[in-house]
This record gives C-alpha cells, sequence and structure tokens, in this order.
C-alpha cells in the first residue's frame, strides 16, 4: 500500500472519530453531518489510491524484469497518459460559475451559462479523445 493511501485512509479514520466526538460533546447535526462527509470524500480518495497502487505493481514488477532491447519496456506500453495544456477546464468554471450565479439571479443568466458549461465540457471530452 502506497504512503499516500495510508495517509489517506489516516485522516479518515481521524475525521470520523472527530465526527463522533463532535456529535457526543455539541449535539450539533450539521457539523457532524460535515465532518462525516469529509471523511467519506477522503475515504473515497485512499480507497481510489489504494486500489491504484495495487493494479500498478504487477506492471512495475514486469517493466522492471525486462531486458533493456524488449519493445515494450522501450515504448513504455505501460505508460498513463496525461492530457496537453488546454482552455477548455477555463471555459468548464467560467461555465459552471455563470450557472450557479444563475440559479439565484435567474434565466437570463442559467441559459449562457449551461451553453459556456456543455460545450467547454464537449470540447475537452473531445480533446482528450485525440492523442498525439
Amino acid at each position: 500500500m502506497s504512503t499516500t493511501g495510508k495517509l489517506m485512509l489516516g485522516i479518515a479514520g481521524y475525521l470520523l472519530l472527530a465526527s463522533v466526538a463532535y456529535w457526543f460533546l455539541s449535539y450539533e447535526a450539521a457539523g457532524s453531518v460535515l465532518l462525516l462527509l469529509s471523511a467519506g470524500l477522503v475515504l473515497i480518495t485512499g480507497g481510489y489510491l489504494v486500489v491504484a497502487t495495487r493494479r500498478k505493481a504487477p506492471a512495475a514488477s514486469a517493466a522492471g524484469s525486462a531486458e533493456p532491447g524488449d519493445a515494450a519496456a522501450d515504448h513504455g506500453e505501460h505508460d498513463e497518459y496525461l492530457p496537453h495544456a488546454s482552455i477548455w477546464p477555463l471555459g468548464v468554471g467560467a461555465g459552471s460559475v455563470v450557472l450557479a450565479n444563475g440559479l439565484a439571479l435567474g434565466l437570463w443568466a442559467v441559459v449562457p451559462g449551461s451553453i459556456i458549461l456543455v460545450a467547454s465540457i464537449f470540447g475537452y471530452a473531445r480533446q482528450s479523445r485525440h492523442r498525439d
């Protein structure tokens, strides 16, 4: 198990205990629920890191045993794909902000926010499918 995964699972356990202690010391529902939800989110992240480390372990040991002239080792068959720099996340953020403000201000801001958000999501998905 990776160090990061252990750290995240430890933080999730701490937040869970803090949630229980907060409930019994203050009897406030909102704070207890927020601490409990925070523990759940950190638990999801830690669980993902643990699973990702276990999946990667056999591939790393196989790559380490490969000879230098091996085609799979030379071409990085098990490398992860990281997308190039993109403008689309800015559009997703701007569309989300306009849409969220539109929920409070009115339909005149919801429609353009929705259009910007949907167009940016489709553009980002289209760009991520085309690898160089």
